[in-house]
């Protein structure tokens, strides 16, 4: 799945030459040149991994060319000096190079040499990408909740990351966890071992977006002192998640369609193409086919991104998961913050149930983060809560005088809350005895410990408690 990597070898010896091209041709991809001239020419022209290259050139010195290439792309170098001139290898790893090996060489030393600037360079990528995502990745185990919504994107995770190239996107509103969909299907797939890289649309200026996407040549623009790669040049082998894709400029659209149409691609000021072999997830909050309507997003580039979907669902709907994810993320906010907590109250518990949760899972990490710092006893309470406005309107009764409701009827509640709710209260008026509560709730044990282990409260003791 990872591209060959290319490797130009500069030599004056043509038998040297050619017999060191022939050795690495059947695994890479081989330039060569027998001046510093050509040298610099095949250099320009093309993404080069690694350069094999001899000090003594007929046109000039080679030392100059390890300082060019190690600035203008960050290529590896690999020098080729005669015994007697040690000297001038020690002057070129001063200069920058990898490395350097001595003639004469045989070809099993020459192997080793390769192989060891070729796995430095794959490592010097990784680090380039690792400092672009998050500290922590991981595959579905990441997609925490016992709703079926969520479970059912765990499963479409597993059925795509399975396949080694199909375009991801990811819908859903702010806060509900996009990146970790992205992070997820990577991880699942064959591509795990090739780095992750994202790029936010909306975090970078639109004049900047294009050359940090496809990267540029020397000289492109005014500040272009050297070439630099792109991300999808870093992403090669991976995935690229482009996040906040309904912020790309309209301009760059079509660049980028034809991407992923072809994988190929010029760097910005580039005249070569490059191919790239990268998985697109791409994830938005918004309304694109809205957009398309308004004319500002492609419909073409839609089509293209939308070949398999996922759409992630907001955590209003997956009521169950908010204690269950509360429970997570106070676990280990106490862990960071170094302080013991042991749960929250039922008077917080059931304040955090009964609301919305607008900024979804992200929301709900930040105020348990919050409320673990605020709190001073053992558990949180409803105090260390943040003062979430209560719901206005005028309650009704319901026709059958079971329970009050708001009068709103799009304010209504759905069976499933209602059910909740209702056996949460029975349960802690129980006094958390399973026994008594499945009396009253006219369940079975077995029944109400399952309900309970949904609603994240299943192992939750005390001296009252049964089990």
């Amino acid at each position: 799945m990872t591209s060959p990597r290319t490797v130009l070898i500069v030599e004056d010896d043509a038998v040297m030459r050619t017999t060191l091209a022939k050795h690495l041709g059947s695994s890479h991809r081989v330039l060569v040149g027998a001046t510093c001239s050509e040298a610099r020419a095949l250099h320009a022209e093309n993404r080069v991994d690694l350069v094999i290259l001899d000090l003594h050139l007929p046109d000039g010195d080679g030392l100059a060319l390890v300082e060019q290439f190690r600035r203008d792309d960050e290529s590896e170098v690999v020098v080729v000096t005669a015994y007697p001139k040690i000297q001038s290898a020690v002057r070129a790893l001063k200069a920058g190079a990898l490395d350097y090996i001595n003639k004469p060489f045989d070809l099993d030393e020459f192997d080793l040499v390769v192989q060891k600037a070729l796995e430095h360079r794959r490592l010097r990528d990784e680090v380039v990408a690792l400092r672009r995502e998050r500290p922590s990745m991981g595959g579905v185990e990441r997609i925490l909740g016992h709703a079926p919504a969520i479970a059912r994107v765990r499963q479409e995770i597993r059925q795509v990351a399975a396949t080694p190239d199909t375009t991801v996107l990811v819908l859903g509103e702010s806060g509900v966890g996009k990146d970790l969909i992205g992070e997820a299907v990577h991880q699942e797939s064959a591509r795990r071992k090739g780095s992750f890289v994202r790029v936010n649309a909306s975090s970078i200026p639109a004049t900047m977006i294009e050359a940090e996407l496809f990267g540029h040549e020397r000289g492109a623009f005014t500040d272009a002192k050297s070439s630099r790669r792109g991300l999808l040049e870093i992403a090669d082998a991976g995935t690229l998640f482009l996040d906040e894709i309904g912020d790309l400029p309209l301009e760059l659209q079509p660049k980028l369609l034809q991407v992923l149409e072809t994988r190929r691609f010029r760097r910005v000021g580039g005249n070569r193409e490059l191919e790239v072999n990268v998985r697109f997830v791409a994830a938005t909050n918004r309304d694109l086919e809205g957009m398309v309507r308004e004319g500002r997003f492609r419909g073409d580039l839609l089509y293209r991104l939308n070949v398999f979907p996922i759409l992630v669902p907001p955590l209003r709907e997956r009521r169950e998961d908010v204690v269950f994810l509360a429970r997570h993320f106070l676990d280990d906010a106490s862990r960071r913050l170094g302080k013991a907590l042991k749960g929250f109250s039922p008077s917080a518990l059931a304040r955090m149930d009964a609301y919305k949760w607008p900024g979804n899972v992200r929301e709900l990490r930040n105020v348990v983060e919050r409320a673990v710092i605020l709190a001073r006893d053992e558990v949180v309470n409803v105090h260390d809560l943040p003062a979430w406005e209560q719901p206005t309107s005028t309650p009704t009764p319901c026709p059958d005088g079971c329970v009050a409701f708001p009068g709103d009827l799009s304010a209504l509640p759905r069976l499933e809350d209602v059910e909740r709710r209702y056996i949460l209260c029975v349960y802690r008026q129980a006094g958390n005895n399973k026994t008594r509560a499945a009396q009253v709730l006219g369940l079975s044990r077995v029944t109400l410990r399952e309900k309970l282990r949904q609603y994240g409260i299943a192992d939750e003791g005390g001296s009252n408690s049964t089990t």
